[in-house]
């Protein structure tokens, strides 16, 4: 039966429109049209373009991961679109912004659904995980602004961060585990490119490399923990990982 229906949508557009209406996650899922030339470049570190690097992996799309030193920035600064990273490359264009480059992997690979209210549910996580980020990236600022003192930074940062743990954490992770609750994954049984963008902060938080965050946040949350397995363990993403390992 499955077969006939994939036939038939092969066949011609309006077979496709039909396949599309009745299964708007096959096509994706097939990972039609997806390019063969794609160069990401991004500092050697996870930083926003992990989740970018993770989704192609899990998604099997082949790309080249330019990664780039901060001393070489300067350098290459001048000639991005918009002076950022990450950048990807593909047809011989340039494109900027880690979450449009987050939305095309998920089109592309089908760990974005074809279908507008599942997608809403999907860009909903989205936009939690963002409202998350926003209330960390202050204290991260800082630890970047050339006109304070190492100890001018340190007084800054400690309050920032206290708020983060003992406020934005709770208030935040609490809704991520009422969803785990509830579903497999984020938005339902299957792993979206919502899933991969939490996995990249829940590591990042845990990581210990946040001073005031402690490696140990994720306790009072036993289904994001779990979740945080459960992403580590798929196959694609463990290798990648433990290819990113300092030697």
């Amino acid at each position: 039966m499955a077969a006939r229906i994939l036939a038939g949508a092969l066949a011609g557009a309006g077979a496709t429109v039909v396949l599309n209406d009745a299964y708007p996650d096959a096509i994706p899922s097939l990972g039609l049209s997806r390019p063969k030339d794609i160069k990401l470049t991004y500092f050697d570190i996870a930083g926003v373009a992990d989740k970018v690097r993770i989704a192609m992996h899990i998604g099997g799309m082949a790309f080249e991961d330019d990664r780039v030193s901060f001393a070489q920035w300067p350098s290459i600064k001048p000639t991005t679109p918009n002076g950022q990273l990450p950048l990807m490359e593909s047809g011989g264009k340039r494109y900027t912004q880690s979450s449009a480059m987050l939305q095309l992997v998920g089109k592309l690979t089908g760990l974005q659904s074809r279908d507008p209210w599942a997608a809403l549910l999907v860009d909903e996580v989205i936009g939690l995980d963002e409202d998350f980020r926003k209330k960390v990236a202050p204290s991260v600022y800082v630890a970047y602004d050339k006109s304070l003192s190492a100890r001018q930074k340190k007084a800054k940062v400690a309050p920032m961060r206290k708020t983060i743990a003992e406020e934005d954490i709770p208030f935040y992770f609490s809704r991520f585990e009422k969803k785990l609750e509830e579903n497999e994954y984020l938005t339902g049984p299957k792993v979206t490119i919502a899933d991969v963008q939490f996995l990249t902060t829940v590591r990042w938080m845990s990581s210990g490399i946040l001073d005031g965050i402690p490696a140990t946040c994720l306790d009072p949350f036993p289904k994001i923990k779990a979740f945080k397995e459960k992403m580590e363990a798929i196959p694609e993403v463990a290798a990648y990982l433990e290819s990113t390992k300092k030697k």
